[in-house]
Formats: structure tokens, sequence, C-alpha cells
């Protein structure tokens, strides 16, 4: 195993938003496609299988590799949190086109 990736539909006043999350634990595993193919097959699943409609990540402003694989996939950000160092970016599925 090289990592993990979670949805999670933890938002009460929008149950049709997701939060997803990868992790690439294994250091020799990343850069290689890897974590985008995992993400994407997760949200295709959402769609089709629990009729999620947008999506929230949220990463540490210092995680750069995983800031540009959203923001390649049409994650735009809508929240920036100076006390925990954290961006959040949401896509809507309407507005994707990688899925």
């Amino acid at each position: 195993m090289v990592g993990d990736v979670n949805i999670y539909m933890n938002d009460l006043d929008d149950p049709q938003m997701a939060e997803i999350e990868i992790m690439i634990a294994e250091p020799k595993s990343r850069g290689k496609g890897l974590g985008k193919e995992a993400v994407l097959m997760m949200m295709a699943f959402a769609v089709k299988n629990l009729s999620i409609q947008s999506f929230r990540v949220k990463i540490g402003e210092s995680n750069s590799a995983s800031l540009n694989l959203f923001r390649n996939l049409g994650f735009e950000v809508t929240l920036h949190s100076e006390i925990f160092k954290e961006v959040t970016l949401e896509l809507p599925v309407k507005s994707c086109k990688c899925i």
C-alpha cells in the first residue's frame, strides 16, 4: 500500500457536498500520478453512487504538491485559514471536466 484516499460526507447543511483527502505515504511512489488517479476514481464513485454534487479539500498551505493536484483538477480556493495554516478548495461537479 502506498497511501489512501478518503471521502467524508460531514456537511450536515449540504448532504451533496463531500470532503475528499489523499495521502501518498510512500515517498518513492509520489509524483507518478497515483494520487490523481485515486482521487478521480473516488470522485467518480461518489457522483455515481452517492449523488455528490460538489467536493471540498482542506490542504496545509505548505503542501504544494497537493495544492497543485487539486488546482489542476479544477478546484478553486474558497477559504484560507491563517490560524490553521490551511487552504480550502472546492469544485462543483457541474464544473468538473475530470469525471
